[in-house]
């Protein structure tokens, strides 16, 4: 019984390692990104391509990675994907230009696409579904510690080299710890997934097992993936460009609108363990409904923040940022629900990674169109106009997830999970 507990434990942890490593190498990009327009080594429109770039690999390898999750050994996926991204991180600051640096950021996010759908398998297949969903915070709040960390270096790094040595550090730390992951992993992993989730009846016959699609239409999961298009447009829209829009509305420095985003992972751990403590209940138990609460409250407070961001003094500026920062992490606790605990549930169909990876995909979807989108109206409408069109995507997320509610719900009561 020690070794089980012991090995579960090690496999959460070392999820976790993988994961921190993997926001590490995703966000270096994001985190330096205002201090590469202030250097002129970028324009605004090639930044937001390579952003996008990113988002779009990362969406279409989503699909191939929630595919092979379940079909290969998902330990190996995930190595790859940290050595893959290593490479990126060490190729895109020697690029001579911004056009070059597109195609190597767009590989790098088909090799972070590698990590998290192989990480749900790990997961649902050896802990049970309520101990599933606490390792899952576990794992995300590795990402989060790891943006919070970056946050912070990058501004230190940048002032006494260069933007271009937090990317060197990134392919450091990638390789150490993939090493890490991949022989550590091989001790603590169990030969056979325990499949601790209830099987399917002997009487079951696999040729009528539903389709991939029938199952989607059956359980309410295609609005879902509205939802979580239009909460990857708000998560990482506002994650991507609150340092620009820090810099360019209130005209600071590059290197303290970087500091200041690091209140945005702090303000995201918090919501994460408060929608994870109000899962238990019957409210957000509901992934669905918890997530459609979750857009209407982003709208209330979306509404204020497109005045007040044309007011520049201090207390103005701090509301600012609070609210964005609320909105945020309410988008956070939105993915928590809908990308980690939904994909879960699927776990007693074999179809865990298969439905991570396409929820992953819509994810970037909606990050994709917000990182050149947003590029685009802030050029030429501005940043009210921005924060206004923030106000239509929560609304639709909102929307979807009621048309969403009551097969989703029928499914639960059907799952007894």
């Amino acid at each position: 019984m020690k070794k089980a507990k012991y090995s579960k434990t090690g496999i959460i942890a070392l999820c976790t390692l993988a994961y921190f490593a993997s926001y590490f190498s995703r966000k270096t990009f994001t985190v330096v990104m205002a201090n590469m327009l202030e250097d002129n080594a970028l324009t605004t429109e090639i930044a937001g391509l390579i952003g996008t770039a990113l988002f779009i690999f990362y969406g279409a390898g989503q699909l191939l990675s929630g595919y092979l999750g379940d079909k290969l050994p998902a330990k190996y996926l995930m190595f790859s994907g940290l050595m893959v991204s290593a490479v990126c991180n060490l190729l895109l600051p020697i690029m001579p230009n911004g056009y070059l640096m597109i195609p190597v950021w767009a590989v790098n996010g088909f090799a972070q696409a590698l990590l998290w759908p192989p990480i749900v398998k790990i997961l649902s297949d050896n802990l049970s579904h309520e101990k599933y969903v606490t390792a899952n915070l576990v794992v995300t709040c590795g990402a989060h510690i790891s943006t919070i960390v970056l946050y912070l270096y990058a501004p230190l790094c940048i002032s006494l080299m260069s933007w271009k040595a937090v990317f060197f550090t990134s392919t450091v730390f990638c390789v150490i710890a993939g090493a890490i992951f991949l022989v550590a992993m091989g001790i603590v992993l169990p030969k056979k997934a325990e499949i601790i989730h209830t099987p399917a009846t002997k009487t079951e016959d696999l040729s009528e097992k539903p389709s991939v699609w029938q199952e989607f239409i059956k359980n309410g999961v295609l609005p879902i993936f509205v939802c979580i298009i239009a909460m990857g447009f708000m998560r990482d829209g506002i994650e991507s460009w609150l340092p620009t829009l820090y810099m360019q509305v209130f005209n600071k420095s590059s290197e303290s609108s970087i500091l200041i985003s690091v209140v945005l992972p702090v303000f995201s751990i918090i919501s994460l363990f408060a929608v994870r403590a109000i899962h238990k209940g019957k409210v957000f138990n509901n992934e669905v409904r918890g997530a459609g609460i979750l857009f209407g409250l982003s709208i209330a407070l979306c509404v204020p923040l497109c005045f007040l961001i044309s007011v520049n003094n201090a207390a103005c500026r701090i509301i600012c940022l609070i609210l964005a920062c609320i909105v945020c992490a309410f988008m956070h606790s939105c993915n928590f629900l809908l990308i980690s605990c939904v994909p879960g549930r699927f776990a007693k169909t074999g179809r865990a990674s298969t439905v991570s990876g396409f929820c992953n995909a819509c994810t970037y979807i909606g990050a994709a169109i917000s990182m050149y989108g947003i590029a685009l109206v802030s050029k030429h409408f501005g940043w009210s106009a921005t924060i206004s069109s923030w106000i239509g995507i929560c609304l639709v997320g909102a929307l979807f997830a009621i048309l969403a509610f009551r097969k989703y719900t029928r499914f639960l009561h059907s799952n007894n999970t």
